[in-house]
Formats: C-alpha cells, sequence, structure tokens
C-alpha cells in the first residue's frame, strides 16, 4: 500500500475519528455491562426473596393442614370456630401470595427461573381458589345443622351470623384470587362465570333483606305512635335490633358491588338499593345509572302521590290562608276595642303602655291564628309547642343581655318615669322621647339625632324628666356693679316679669338680691311658666333685661384685679 505524506491532515483525522469512536463504543459498552449487572443482582435478590416468600407459604399450608385434621373430628359448633382460624391462615397466606406476584411482574421474563417460579405462583393461586371454594361450601353446609341447634340454643344465632360474614369475605378472597390469576396470564373464564353467578345470587337476597328491615322499621315506628310506654320499650327495641340487621345487610351488600364492579357485571338496582340503606349517594361502587334512576324513581312516585293528594292540598293550602285572613281582621279589630278602652280617661297608664298593650294583643291573637292554621295543615301543635319552649329556654341563655332590656322595659311601661313627647335626660342624653318597644327607647336630641337607647342603660340610671309637669320655674341669675342701685334693678326685674304675659301669677315669681361678689352683686329671678312655654321665657326676659340695663346705664360687671407694681432702685447706680 502506497501512503501519500504530501497529504498527512486526512490521514490525521480519520486516526483521530477511529481512535475516539472506540473510546466512545468501549465506555458504552461499560455502561450497559454495569446496567445489566445492576438489573441481574436486582433479579437475584428478588428470586431470593420469592424463595422466603414460598417458604411462608409452605409453612402456613401445613399448619391449615393439621388444622383441618383436628376439624374433622370436633362438633359442628366447634368446627365453625376452627374454620374461623382457618379462614385467619389463609388470610396470611393470601398476603404471601400478593407479595409473591408483585414480585414476578418485576423479574425478567426470560430467566428459567422466573419461568419456574411463574409455574408454581399458578399452582398456588389454583390451590387457594380450590380451598376458598371448600371453604365456603363447608360454611354452607353448616348452616342447616346450626339452626337446629339455634332452636334449642338460642346463643348459636351469632355463630350463624359470624359464618354468613365468613363466606362474604371468602367471596371477596375468591375475586382476588382472579385478579391474581389475570396478572399471571391464566384462563379466569370459568371462575369468573361461576363467581358471577354466586355474587349475584347474594347481592339479591341482601337486597331483599335491606327492603324487609326497611318495611319492618317504618311498621313499628306507626305502632309507636300508637302504644302505650310499656310497649314503646319493646318495640324500642325491636327497632333497634332490625336498624342492626339493615346496616349489616347494606355493609355486605357493598361488599358484593365492589366485587361486581371489578367483574364488569350491572351494579344499578343494587346500587339503588344500596343508597337507599345508607343514605349516601357517594358510593365508590355505586354507578351514576343508578343514582340517576333512584332520583327518576323517587319523582315518579313524587308526581303519582301528588296527583292522588293535590284536592287535598290545595283545600288546607286555602284554608291555611283564610284562617290567617280570618285571624288578622280579628286581631284588628280587638286591636281598636283595647286602644279605645285605654284611651279613656278612667285608665291611668302611660301612652307606652297603651300602645304596648294593643300591640302585644294584636300579636298574641295572630300567633293563636298561626298555630291553628298550622294544624290544618297536618303540623301537631303539642310537639312545636314543646319545642318552642326549649328553643326559648336556649335563646334565653345565649341572650341574656336582650331579656335584661325585655325587663327594663317592662318595668318602664309599669311605673312610667317618662311617656312619648317627653324632654327627658336619660343615659347621658338629653332630647324628646319618640318610640318605645320592650328592647329599647328611641330619643329625638334637639339637634335632631335619633339616638336607640337600651332600656337596661335607662333603667339602670337616673331618669330626668324634663316636662313631666306641666308648670317650670325659670332661673335667671343677672349681675350689677357694686355702685349700682338695687332697688331701681330690683323694680326693673319686677316690671319684666309682670308685663310678661307668658310668665304665671301663681306661684309667685321670687326676685332676690342672692350674692355679694368680688366684682358684682348676683340677683336672682326665677318665675314660673307652663312647660312649653320655657324657652321663650328664657330668651324674652334675658333680651329684656340687656336692653332695660342698657336704658338706664347699668353695666354688668366683669371680674377686676388690681396690679401694682413695685420697681427697687438700683443698688449699684449712681
Amino acid at each position: 500500500m502506497h501512503i501519500n505524506l504530501t497529504k498527512p491532515l486526512p490521514l490525521l483525522l480519520i486516526l483521530i475519528l477511529c481512535i475516539t469512536g472506540f473510546s466512545v463504543h468501549a465506555e458504552s459498552t461499560e455502561e450497559e455491562t454495569a446496567t445489566e449487572k445492576t438489573m441481574k443482582d436486582s433479579d437475584e435478590s428478588r428470586l431470593a426473596e420469592s424463595q422466603e416468600i414460598l417458604a411462608n407459604i409452605r409453612q402456613l399450608t401445613q399448619q391449615s393442614s393439621e388444622l383441618k385434621e383436628v376439624a374433622r373430628e370436633i362438633p359442628d359448633f366447634d368446627q365453625l370456630l376452627f374454620i374461623t382460624l382457618l379462614i385467619d391462615i389463609e388470610n396470611d397466606l393470601s398476603g404471601e401470595l400478593e407479595r409473591l406476584v408483585s414480585i414476578h411482574q418485576k423479574l425478567d421474563k426470560s430467566f428459567p427461573e422466573t419461568q419456574h417460579l411463574l409455574k408454581e405462583i399458578q399452582q398456588l393461586t389454583r390451590k387457594q381458589e380450590s380451598l376458598v371454594r371448600k371453604e365456603i361450601y363447608i360454611l354452607k353446609s353448616l348452616f342447616p345443622k346450626l339452626h337446629k341447634q339455634a332452636n334449642k340454643d338460642s346463643s348459636t344465632s351469632l355463630s350463624i351470623d359470624r359464618a354468613k360474614q365468613l363466606i362474604f369475605d371468602l367471596l371477596v378472597e375468591w375475586q382476588k384470587n382472579i385478579e391474581r390469576q389475570k396478572l399471571l396470564n391464566m384462563d379466569v373464564d370459568a371462575s369468573v362465570k361461576e363467581l358471577s353467578k354466586i355474587v349475584q345470587f347474594v347481592a339479591i337476597t341482601q337486597t331483599a333483606r335491606i327492603r324487609l328491615s326497611i318495611d319492618a322499621i317504618a311498621e313499628l315506628k306507626t305502632a309507636m305512635k300508637e302504644t302505650g310506654a310499656d310497649e314503646q320499650k319493646q318495640i324500642t327495641k325491636l327497632l333497634h335490633k332490625e336498624e342492626l340487621h339493615k346496616s349489616i345487610a347494606a355493609k355486605n351488600l357493598e361488599k358484593m358491588l365492589g366485587i361486581m364492579t371489578r367483574l364488569e357485571m350491572d351494579t344499578t338496582k343494587f346500587g339503588q338499593a344500596l343508597v337507599i340503606a345508607t343514605g349516601e349517594i357517594l358510593h365508590a361502587d355505586v354507578e351514576t345509572e343508578a343514582v340517576i334512576g333512584l332520583f327518576k324513581q323517587l319523582l315518579n312516585h313524587s308526581m303519582l302521590w301528588l296527583q292522588d293528594n293535590l284536592p287535598f292540598i290545595l283545600f288546607r293550602i286555602i284554608s291555611f290562608i283564610l284562617i290567617i285572613l280570618a285571624f288578622r281582621i280579628i286581631a284588628s279589630i280587638v286591636r281598636r276595642l283595647v286602644d279605645k278602652a285605654t284611651s279613656s280617661e278612667t285608665f291611668d297608664a302611660s301612652q307606652l303602655l297603651k300602645d304596648f298593650l294593643g300591640s302585644i294583643t294584636q300579636r298574641i291573637i295572630m300567633l293563636i291564628g298561626f298555630m291553628i292554621a298550622l294544624s290544618q295543615l297536618g303540623i301537631e301543635i303539642g310537639p312545636l309547642l314543646a319545642g318552642m319552649g326549649i328553643m326559648g329556654f336556649v335563646v334565653g341563655f345565649a341572650l341574656q343581655d336582650t331579656l335584661s332590656n325585655f325587663a327594663s322595659g317592662l318595668m318602664i311601661l309599669v311605673y312610667r318615669p317618662f311617656d312619648i313627647g317627653n324632654f327627658v335626660d336619660v343615659a347621658g342624653i338629653n332630647g324628646v322621647v319618640k318610640q318605645m318597644n320592650l328592647v329599647s327607647t328611641t330619643i329625638l336630641t334637639i339637634d335632631r339625632k335619633r339616638m336607640i337607647i337600651p332600656n337596661s342603660k335607662i333603667w339602670g340610671n337616673i331618669i330626668t324628666n324634663v316636662t313631666a309637669e306641666n308648670i317650670r320655674r325659670v332661673d335667671f341669675v343677672f349681675s350689677i356693679g357694686h355702685h349700682d342701685n338695687i332697688n331701681t334693678v330690683e323694680d326693673i326685674f319686677q316690671d319684666i316679669v309682670e308685663k310678661h304675659e307668658l310668665v304665671l301669677n301663681t306661684p309667685e315669681t321670687v326676685i332676690k338680691l342672692h350674692t355679694l361678689g368680688e366684682s358684682s352683686i348676683d340677683f336672682i329671678v326665677r318665675p314660673w311658666v307652663n312647660g312649653e312655654d320655657y324657652w321663650n321665657v328664657y330668651w324674652d326676659i334675658t333680651r329684656q333685661v340687656k336692653e332695660r340695663f342698657d336704658e338706664n346705664s347699668i353695666f354688668t360687671p366683669h371680674p377686676q384685679r388690681d396690679i401694682h407694681i413695685i420697681q427697687e432702685a438700683n443698688k449699684n447706680s449712681l
């Protein structure tokens, strides 16, 4: 071979690529080898674990065989206890078998050990299915014998119920074993067909049990209303028993629905029975069609019931409305009569109490009418009144402050410290009383603010009723200087008061020199006026006094203080 050295670059590139390619191929081969080694180690670890599980299964199988040998020679009642122990052991065996199938799914299927393990697992699942079938058969054969014994000994009925529950658990285990066989690519058509028949039959019986219990419960509740106290205790026990039977049947039906769902069977009718028994719509194994069908049935039953009872319902509704309207008219008439009776002069009470009596009378009559109207709708008034009493106690306990206001409102109505239209000073607020109820009092202030005060705040404090009396005294204090003539000032006051048309002659007006102050002489002027004229007199007399003082050169003195400034000579000055 001839090599041209005048062109060394392409040869060099070829050499580099060959070396690099070899290096990459070598690294890739090493990584693949490491991965294969890891997978092989993992499979060996799983195989070793599977051998341990197989050893446990053989040990559990040996224990089961020994118990079966003993169970053949014991009475029927004790045999049921032995079967319970067997099922507990086989549950452990089922758990180990579940682990074994899970390990097999992770193994490399090309290994000879995996193929051998597959055959062993398949054989174990067949044995497990055979065991489940035999135990179901044994339990069924025990029922007639146990029933005969139950007639003599009532305690045996508990054992029968326990045996039935064991059958349901065995059916669930059978379905799990079929799922394992599917994972192992085994033919399960025959098993599925047989299990489907059994499960459907069991679901039908449990559905019937639920419906019988529901009917029995309804009859017992009806009988409860028509019997005495002694018989009610017995009916209560029967009710409890039927509720327990219904609950157990619902749980068993739920198990069967789980199996039927996994076997892809139709569960619509059974799902409806489960919803009726438990009252729960959102069950995992209840199909949507079952819930929709149940609502359709309910709607159809409701429409049929409405067609049969519509005239009677309309009659009751019309009666209810007419009774309410009649009592409303009666309440209005009685309210007018009460208002007329309380407005007479012989009835000495506050306007607040009069309004309260009219209002409470009207409301009581309407309440009686409402109760009678409810009775026409078929509602029992006795339990309703009892419930209202209990509710009233609870509400009263929760609303203690409101009840305090209520009590204070009653005290105000009875003792009448003020009335509507009175000008009062209560709880630090003064104004005209506009409205009052048993909880609060509404006061309109001078600057027209609407103040709503709780009655407990009013009754628990000092109440000043300014306009409770017909006449009021207006108190004035006027000041003059020490150099002014007190007789002249007194004549001015007397003249103003006597000439004012709103000032009353009796009681007599008081005009007196009151105090000799540091800078003034103070006179008090106290005329009496009607309550509604108070402010007009106050403002008029104040103005007139100022005008007359100005005419007579009488000036209201202001506080004076003499300040004497003493200046000391500067000792250092010349």
